[in-house]
């Protein structure tokens, strides 16, 4: 159904009144936040571990935003008046509560300008796994909430795809990507179904993804909280599942300080409860649910990872994943700019935290995010990196996407923020992030130890002579330097591809960042040429492939190969 919204922001008036109007068909709804519910960032001072503690299980909306003792908080102004009679130390943030309100206001017209509905994604992989039938497959693996409990009238199913090339046997290592399972952070959704639109359209020109589907499996769930991301395609700053069933009284339509539903991200069974309690408000914005996995999302998506990946990890919590564990699970959120790895729940690292460390920073160095263990933004319980390595030894990220200030700060970012703008340009930096996480899925403990081929092109030099140009960088990956280099033409290592040596540009390879290239014999044209490197450790990092260019790129003394593969001057 397409919607006209007219919406009325009025910032000169003592109360400020924001009306939006949904005009569907006819139909006229009219919304209009009461002063006590307009949204409001704040600042909140804790003093010490306990006051922190008592914070994070308030139910408060908390951002993924942390300035030394500073958090902040997403609020109302009834909200606000109530905490500092509670004694909290608390100020309004007035350029960030602008710009959130001004984003609030027009947050269903986000869908009109750019934005992908739900039903728009479904309708899209649909006709994708219609027009690539060997490389898509949709499928469906639960129902939502309100889908089980209106007997199918209402709510969705729970839907995912899986990419890979059919037609190459496997078995093959599993990157999974997963978004909006908090519904109102929609450029997680977008950037999901942008990297899926890339990695299909890519496949017949680009080597690169072409190994990747060819050898991997890549498992994408665009939203997995679909009952909640109908309210938010609505405007609604709804962050859990709608389950009405375990509290009363809650704000409908919803806020950021009361709304119905479970916080999917702290329902996940592993260390459930320990931060974030059942004997939280149940209006609250992090109310984990009365049980572990007591929500259908949850334990349907939890059953789909299990169904993906091995157990690979002891059930102490001091066990280790084995260095050459596989898989790489990555959940997208927004906002604020970072990359998080367990633990969550304590200040203790995890067993694999170096391995966990390692893979994080590689990661944060594509998309240019702070880095760092979940906990050092604030303790939670039940979510999902935590669940996932915890449980099964994956190694788990979370991203948040997004500035924590500016224009494309906030849930509802104009579109334009995922190609450019102040802070914007979300998917270039995200796509080479999840990109390398596809590369090294087969062992990422392992193999993010090793120096990264950034960039690799094979061209025609002249009839009969093919040119390989390769970058590789270990200096995100333990700064050793890098000891040799080798190409593989047709098959890659694991498939018993025969190697062959990539010479140093410089003459020797003695530092972390070295460029090599070969010239080589006649290579057919449907074939890849897949490159690695070792460092001075021993330890191989990822492959990555080209497939054969006839144009021969412009190369100077000033010319240097992209992140993307492509010849760039230098200025």
């Amino acid at each position: 159904m397409k919607y006209r919204t007219l919406i009325f922001v009025s910032l000169s008036l003592p109360v400020l009144l924001i009306a939006s109007l949904l005009i569907p068909d006819g139909e006229r709804v009219v919304r209009v936040k009461a002063a006590g519910e307009q949204p409001v960032i704040a600042r909140i001072k804790v003093r010490d571990e306990e006051e922190l503690n008592r914070l994070v299980t308030s139910g408060l909306d908390l951002l993924e935003m942390r300035q030394g003792r500073d958090l902040f908080i997403l609020t109302t102004n009834e909200q606000l008046e109530k905490l500092r009679g509670d004694g909290w130390d608390v100020r309004i943030d007035d350029e960030a509560t602008r710009l959130t309100v001004i984003s609030e206001a027009s947050a269903a017209a986000l869908f009109r300008d750019g934005y992908s509905t739900m039903m728009e994604i479904r309708q899209r992989l649909e006709a994708q796994a219609a027009a690539y039938p060997n490389l898509i497959e949709l499928f469906s693996y639960g129902k939502s909430w309100e889908k089980i409990n209106t007997g199918d009238q209402g709510g969705h199913p729970l839907y995912g795809v899986r990419l890979t090339n059919r037609l190459t046997a496997g078995p093959k290592p599993t990157l999974f990507l997963m978004a909006a399972i908090h519904a109102r952070e929609l450029v997680t959704a977008e950037i999901a179904t942008r990297f899926i639109d890339y990695l299909l359209n890519g496949y017949q020109f680009d080597g690169d993804v072409r190994w990747l589907l060819d050898e991997h499996a890549i498992v994408v769930v665009p939203v997995s909280n679909p009952d909640g991301r109908v309210l938010a395609e609505q405007g609604w700053s709804q962050r859990k599942n709608t389950n009405r069933s375990y509290a009363t009284g809650c704000s409908n339509p919803p806020n950021s300080a009361s709304q119905y539903g479970v916080d999917l991200n702290r329902n996940f069974n592993f260390m459930w409860g320990l931060i974030n309690r059942p004997t939280e408000p149940a209006c609250g914005l992090t109310y984990p649910g009365p049980v572990a996995a007591s929500e259908p999302e949850t334990s349907s998506l939890q059953d789909l990872v299990r169904s993906l990946f091995p157990d690979q990890r002891g059930p102490a919590n001091g066990d280790k994943a084995p260095s050459d564990a596989t898989g790489i699970l990555i959940t997208l959120h927004s906002y604020g700019n970072l990359v998080l790895w367990p633990w969550g729940t304590t200040r203790n690292t995890s067993p694999n935290s170096v391995e966990l460390e390692a893979v994080g920073k590689k990661l944060a160095s594509y998309n240019q995010y702070q880095a760092s263990q979940a906990i050092e933004l604030y303790p939670v319980s039940g979510s999902t990196d935590d669940w996932s390595y915890g449980e099964l030894g994956i190694a788990s990220y979370t991203f948040e996407i997004g500035p924590d200030s500016g224009p494309c700060s906030g849930f509802f970012p104009s579109y334009s923020c995922l190609d450019e703008g102040e802070g914007g340009s979300f998917w270039a930096g995200n796509l080479q992030a999840l990109l390398y996480a596809a590369r090294i899925a087969r062992a990422p403990y392992q193999l993010s130890q090793g120096p990264t081929p950034e960039s690799v092109i094979a061209f025609e030099g002249s009839p009969g002579s093919i040119t390989l140009k390769a970058i590789f960088d270990g200096s995100s990956n333990g700064n050793r330097a890098i000891a040799n280099a080798e190409y593989y033409i047709g098959l890659p290592p694991w498939r018993g591809g025969t190697p062959a040596v990539l010479n140093p540009t410089d003459g020797s390879f003695d530092s972390p960042f070295e460029n090599a290239d070969a010239l080589i014999g006649p290579v057919a044209k449907e074939k890849l040429i897949f490159v690695r490197a070792r460092n001075t450790d021993g330890i191989w990092g990822p492959v990555r492939a080209a497939s054969l260019t006839r144009q021969v790129p412009s190369i100077g003394a000033r010319t240097r190969i992209s992140r993307s593969g492509v010849f760039r001057s230098v200025r």
